[in-house]
């Protein structure tokens, strides 16, 4: 089983565990990222075909001011390095080794009147678990490998610990139901993702969010 088909499957991974002392990580970190690290994006695809994507990549060097931490069991991880500019920088590992890398950009975030009305979107949305959607004036087709090719189904369940300050300690937690979708870009040969999720971050603290991200390789990035 792939990382896309844990990240977007229907059998929820078991909740992330917590630091063993103040201070001290539980797992290492990818690619000598970190908080307080810096990240430049090559951003030579914009440039190929101005507009052809939905979103872009910040520009310059950007700072990580917090880290989240996803397990999705059997020695699979998502690792989430904010960054200054409403974007992210996600490195998928498999037993600590590095199996993908994207980075996305918050395009939209909408906020749930009530607990009900984001309960509602969780169980019966199109945008979390549809075969096709249509966002940002255009279509998407659901990134996960399942049977039910035709059908609506249930959002991946994920729990993240995020973490600030340097040396990390944990800062908060939220809980993830979460479907990936992808676009064909033709001008530049390449997937644009899109990444729904409705975050549940506490009692009264309900969010849906649309990211917006590419597929990168290390030689994408200048990290410092």
């Amino acid at each position: 089983m792939g990382l896309l088909d844990r990240l977007l499957g229907r059998r929820p991974p078991p909740p992330a565990e917590a630091l063993p002392a103040p201070g001290e990580l539980a797992h290492a970190l990818p690619l000598a990222l970190r908080v307080g690290a810096r990240v430049q994006f090559d951003r030579t695809m914009y440039s190929v075909a101005p507009g052809a994507m939905t979103e872009e990549l910040p520009e310059g060097h950007q700072g990580v001011p917090c880290y989240g931490h996803i397990d999705l069991g059997d020695g699979y991880a998502l690792h989430r390095f904010y960054l200054d500019d409403d974007a992210f920088l996600q490195v998928g590992t498999v037993a600590g080794d590095v199996e993908a890398i994207q980075g996305f950009v918050f395009h939209e975030t909408v906020h749930p009147p009530d607990k009900a009305a984001f309960q509602r979107f969780v169980m019966g949305h199109a945008h979390l678990g549809a075969p096709t959607i249509d966002y940002g004036g255009h279509q998407w087709t659901r990134a996960t490998q399942t049977t039910e090719a035709d059908r609506r189904i249930p959002a991946m369940v994920y729990d993240e610990v995020l973490y600030r300050n340097q040396p990390p300690r944990r800062d908060d937690d939220l809980t993830h139901y979460a479907m990936l979708y992808s676009r064909e870009v033709p001008e530049l040969s390449r997937q644009e993702l899109l990444l729904v999720s409705a975050e549940d971050s506490g009692p009264a603290d309900f969010s849906i969010t649309y990211s917006v991200g590419v597929d990168l390789t290390t030689a994408d990035l200048d990290i410092t």
